[in-house]
């Protein structure tokens, strides 16, 4: 049984279903340093990554955070209409191409107090193929800016660059669908992050010999058969080299991502996020968090079609309930980790 059969499976039979989030006013009131910088990205396109970036950032905002939200959807950017606005005079490309010196200066207010947007809406065509050197300048730039919470709306797929935007940010939020197209590109979107975040690893850390090894472990035939997940990995390296093994899963450590099942409909798809997270753990060795689920109603059709945010325009709807239960989801265990930390 191949492993996007075995999601469904356990969905289905409702094991690991996420518990109930926490009030957002409770959760958002805890203790913990600034947040940083969250990337909502995904393996698949129209899984509704900028409605859950806008509303998210929305409800951050009407929360007394400063919000900036940031469309890098490149070259398909449309997190402005969310929001009611038409992308203003400059864009995310103006800054990357080097039209523009200050990121500051793309900076739009929204009529949301609190929350601000620089917009993609007017991105010159060849944005999307932005290369590595773009990526870590937009991710210093904004470490310059005074926000409490920045949103990133990544674009789909699997390319590098792709990859790249997404793993910038200090949490990831992972969006799918209960369809199997989806789970399958969410899936090889995990497995192709997972493998591009520890290449980025070890290029950074620049150990010829290390990569040496790794090398021999994944050109080996009975090796390869072997290696499944990065735990596998790491415990072949420690078999070659013990003290290169520790370095390399000290330098992976620990994964912030979350995964968001958008459009869900029926009650037993309600468990999805939490079979992808099981699966994730058994194929991957990695911890991937189930945040929770977002229930499809029309009134988030009618929002978009409105250009107003879900959770001003319908705020009782079960749909916004759940976004805010996932923001929840999100949070909760980031602000444990930081009181961890700081114990």
């Amino acid at each position: 049984m191949g492993i996007i059969s075995r999601i469904f499976q356990k969905a289905q039979k409702g094991g690991n279903a996420p518990q109930e989030a926490p009030r957002l006013e409770v959760v958002l009131a805890a203790p913990g340093p600034a947040a940083g910088l969250w990337t909502i990205g995904g393996g698949k396109g129209g899984v509704g990554k900028s409605l859950i970036a806008s509303n998210m950032g929305v409800l951050l905002s009407k929360s007394g955070h400063r919000v900036l939200l940031v469309d890098a959807d490149l070259g398909a950017s449309n997190l402005h209409t969310f929001l009611g606005m038409d992308g203003g005079r400059l864009s995310l490309s103006s800054f990357l191409n080097n039209k523009v010196a200050e990121i500051a200066d793309l900076v739009s207010k929204t009529s949301i107090p609190n929350l601000d947007l620089i917009s993609g809406a007017r991105d010159s065509l060849d944005i999307a193929d932005a290369g590595s050197d773009k990526i870590e300048k937009l991710k210093a730039a904004l470490g310059t800016l005074d926000y409490d919470y920045i949103l990133m709306d990544v674009g789909p797929g699997t390319a590098s660059n792709m990859l790249d935007l997404f793993l910038s940010g200090d949490e990831g939020i992972l969006v799918t669908t209960p369809e199997p197209t989806s789970i399958e590109n969410t899936y090889r979107f995990i497995k192709c992050l997972i493998l591009r975040r520890m290449r980025n690893v070890i290029n950074s850390h620049g150990d010829l010999e290390l990569k040496g090894l790794l090398k021999r472990i994944f050109e080996n035939p009975e090796w390869s058969l072997k290696v499944k997940t990065v735990a596998d990995i790491i415990r072949h390296l420690k078999e070659l080299d013990s003290e290169r093994g520790e370095t390399l899963r000290r330098l992976m450590g620990d994964t912030s991502i979350s995964v968001v099942v958008n459009f869900v409909r029926r009650q037993e798809d309600e468990a999805l996020g939490a079979a992808v997270s099981r699966a994730c753990q058994d194929y991957f060795g990695v911890d991937i968090r189930a945040a929770g689920y977002i229930a499809s109603e029309d009134c988030v059709a009618e929002s978009i079609r409105l250009r107003r945010p879900l959770v001003n325009e319908y705020p009782s709807s079960r749909a916004a309930a759940s976004i805010e239960a996932c923001l929840n989801g999100v949070i909760g265990p980031r602000a444990r980790r930081a009181t961890k930390a700081g114990a």
